[in-house]
């Protein structure tokens, strides 16, 4: 017996991958665990005739399987009652894994392990070099897998080999309506009512100088779409991260989390506690009650090894040129010419007093005041940053007040100057 096999609260990918793997190994039944994610299981009802899945219950595990494969999953961990599965004598064992590695990753005989946005991806790849085609359906499923867990192409994790598959399966028939059904669901009220909570009740830490968000709270039953109530909090909120616990039962406590910017890597995070997931979006289920005591240890983990994201220091212009206040503007023009700058910090007695801009001195020049001190046109309420601010508070700076540089302040001492240049460099570079 052959059986494909996934993590256990299957997302699309874990879906998508299972049902294209049935397509290269198709002697094999594709086993789901005693629980999927809302979003696969709403597909199912619908789907269940076309892609037979079972579920871990229905398939006896000692009768003479030979051969696993393993989709969107390696860890050991995440395994669950397959796990042991895995140790019985002359089970072969096939990979196709996107996630990072772990130290409890299954030593498989084949594997087909590389870091691209999704599973979905490197099945799409595999039947494209064997020449197997997909129909509508099954392109449908696998450009949901790849949406899904690349965030339609926006994590950070995304790579080129993504869109192209994507691509690829636009061409074999994908509809774009289903996937927009699937992949974006209109809220149900109990996840409207714990998104509320949520927002009400979130905590905010500031952690290797990023805001990061907690909240933790006991509900009397599971709610449909944890994952979905988290993503439309981090979007409506400013932080680096969200963690969010949820006491189910008294006996466990479901862990989502997601991420802005790739400095809080959420799945190294929840890794530690036995979930899995990327740096964008991970989950782990604890087996223990108090979600509150639950994620008082996520936040120890963080705590522990604070996120590092890029400092101002190191993008920041330095030395950094400067005029007086009391320069005329004539020379002013003369030295942003030389120094092909678009604006400078102004000071006075050793004080940072302004910013004049190319913008400012090319309007006095326009009205014949070149011969007016600096001070008469210069821009008074300056915006700064902290030599040690994160990028990301630079920028949400710049982006509020709609200004291009920002003068550099160690303990109140001008250091360097921060530029609009300097940020789309770091960002298109993939700093955040």
């Amino acid at each position: 017996m052959e059986l494909i096999v996934t993590h256990d609260m299957a997302d699309f990918d874990a879906l998508a991958s299972a049902v294209l793997a049935q397509k290269l190994h198709p002697d094999a039944r594709i086993v789901l665990g005693h629980t999927v994610g809302p979003e696969v299981r709403r597909y199912l009802a619908l789907h269940k005739d076309r892609f037979r899945t079972v579920r871990v219950g229905d398939v006896d595990l000692d009768a003479g399987v030979r051969h696993v494969v393993l989709v969107d999953v390696r860890r050991r961990s995440r395994l669950g009652e397959y796990a042991a599965l895995l140790d019985h004598a002359g089970v072969r064992i096939t990979v196709y894994d996107h996630h990072p590695a772990a130290s409890d990753d299954v030593d498989a005989d084949e594997e087909v392990v590389e870091r691209v946005g999704s599973a979905s991806t490197l099945l799409v790849e595999e039947l494209r070099r064997r020449g197997l085609g997909l129909d509508p359906l099954e392109a449908t499923l696998a450009s949901l897998g790849i949406h899904a867990d690349t965030g339609s192409l926006t994590y950070a994790e995304t790579t080129a080999r993504d869109a192209r598959a994507l691509a690829h399966l636009l061409d074999r028939g994908a509809s774009s309506r289903m996937i927009a059904r699937y992949l974006r669901p209109a809220f149900s009220l109990e996840q409207r009512q714990l998104l509320g909570r949520v927002l009400a009740e979130i905590r905010v830490e500031s952690i290797g100088h990023l805001d990061v968000g907690f909240v933790a709270l006991e509900l009397p039953r599971a709610v449909d779409g944890f994952a979905e109530v988290v993503s439309e909090a981090t979007a409506l909120t400013s932080h680096a991260a969200v963690f969010a616990a949820f006491g189910l039962d008294g006996r466990r406590t479901q862990l989502v989390a997601r991420a802005r910017i790739t400095a809080v890597d959420v799945g190294k995070v929840l890794g530690e506690l036995g979930g899995g997931g990327h740096a964008s979006a991970a989950s782990a289920v604890v087996h223990r009650g108090e979600a509150a005591r639950v994620l008082a240890d996520v936040e120890g983990i963080l705590r522990r090894a604070p996120p590092r994201p890029t400092r101002v220091a190191e993008l920041m212009s330095s030395p950094v040129h400067t005029v007086v206040a009391d320069a005329p503007l004539s020379e002013v023009a003369e030295s942003l010419e030389s120094w092909r700058h678009t604006g400078v910090p102004v000071k006075k007695d050793g004080k940072l007093v302004g910013i004049i801009s190319r913008r400012d001195v090319e309007k006095a020049e326009r009205g014949g005041r070149l011969a007016l001190p600096v001070s008469s046109c210069m821009s008074q309420h300056v915006k700064t940053a902290d030599v040690e601010e994160s990028l990301s508070e630079a920028l949400a700076r710049m982006q509020q007040h709609d200004v291009g540089r920002l003068p550099v302040l160690r303990g109140g001492r001008l250091v360097g100057i921060l530029t609009r240049t300097d940020v789309l460099e770091a960002l298109y570079g993939g700093q955040d």
